[in-house]
């Protein structure tokens, strides 16, 4: 069986939560779920419509507004790769 929309957000919008080391409690779940409730009536009929209906434009709006409603804090990430320097590939001396 296919899940609805609002499940489909529901979800997605918990487990990015969840990743962000949000607790899902039930004033978490009621404040997610209004904010699928707002972005579902703010969406175009025609995404919500039909079998197979994807979610993205609703999904869209949902993450768009996350954090107008979620306060999540910074995520501190490790630098990726090495400092760029301009002679590190052998065109000329080290800088």
């Amino acid at each position: 069986m296919e899940k609805a929309i609002c499940q489909y957000a529901l979800d997605r919008v918990m487990l990015y939560l969840r990743n962000y080391g949000v607790e899902p409690s039930p004033e978490v779940c009621r404040r997610a779920l209004t904010l699928i409730d707002e972005c579902l009536r703010d969406a175009d009929s025609a995404a919500c419509d039909g079998p197979g209906a994807m979610p993205g434009g609703v999904l869209a709006m949902v993450f768009d507004r996350l954090p107008e409603v979620f306060s999540l804090p910074d995520l501190d990430l490790p630098v990726q790769r090495p400092p760029i320097r301009r002679g590190s590939i052998g065109y000329g001396p080290p800088v």
